[in-house]
């Protein structure tokens, strides 16, 4: 059970290793994307424009796709997961139980501190990532992706994604920067851009046996 700081970055040698041997363990990552326990530095996982304390002017690269990476692994189960939807981990984490070999599981948890809102709209916060396309569920199966119900209807035009400016205004990580900046506008539709990419990216790789 570690962090983004332990699965992205310090630790991804060791994950990477275990994964290539395909040892018999489930890998939970809890992605708060950035390094929370230590005062909130930017990690792989942190997105581009975000506030933390060693990024303060925000971070200028887009994060990582750890799951995807992993996937590449050739392990037998990589999932994703947020705590906005419990019933889709409950089920993935009985899937990864059944199975033998290495399994990935990683779930988006917003940190109320770090990411500097009120800690009673986490699940809303939660939600919002995955309505606007921040996040994506999905798992696979041996290498066999498919998208969970809440992003495959996302991802296949069955629902209107949310305007990505009210997730990032809700969250002083954002905010702080896009509130005082003349180019908030260019650095909202930068942050839409990757957002955009990783979708078209992901829907072409769920089409890949």
């Amino acid at each position: 059970w570690v962090g983004d700081g332990g699965t992205y970055d310090i630790g991804f040698q060791a994950l990477s290793a275990a994964a290539e041997r395909n040892d018999n363990i489930i890998h939970f990552c809890y992605n708060n994307e950035a390094y929370s326990n230590t005062g909130m530095q930017r990690s792989g996982a942190t997105p581009r424009h975000c506030y933390t304390t060693t990024t303060p002017g925000g971070k200028l690269q887009p994060k990582k796709n750890v799951p995807l990476l992993m996937l590449e692994h050739n392990v037998p189960y990589v999932a994703t997961a947020s705590l906005a939807f419990p019933g889709d981990l409950y089920d993935k984490v009985m899937k990864a139980k059944s199975m033998k070999g290495f399994k990935y599981i990683e779930i988006f948890a917003p940190c109320f501190t770090g990411w500097q809102f009120p800690s009673s709209d986490t699940v809303d916060i939660s939600r919002m990532a995955v309505k606007t396309g921040a996040w994506l569920l999905w798992e696979a199966e041996y290498g066999k992706m498919k998208f969970s119900p809440a992003t495959e209807r996302i991802v296949n035009g069955k629902v209107p994604r949310q305007p990505i400016d009210q997730y990032l205004c809700r969250q002083g990580r954002f905010n702080r920067l896009l509130k005082n900046s003349e180019e908030a506008s260019a650095i909202i539709e930068e942050i839409q851009g990757d957002i955009d990419r990783e979708i078209e990216f992901m829907r072409k790789r769920a089409e890949i046996s």
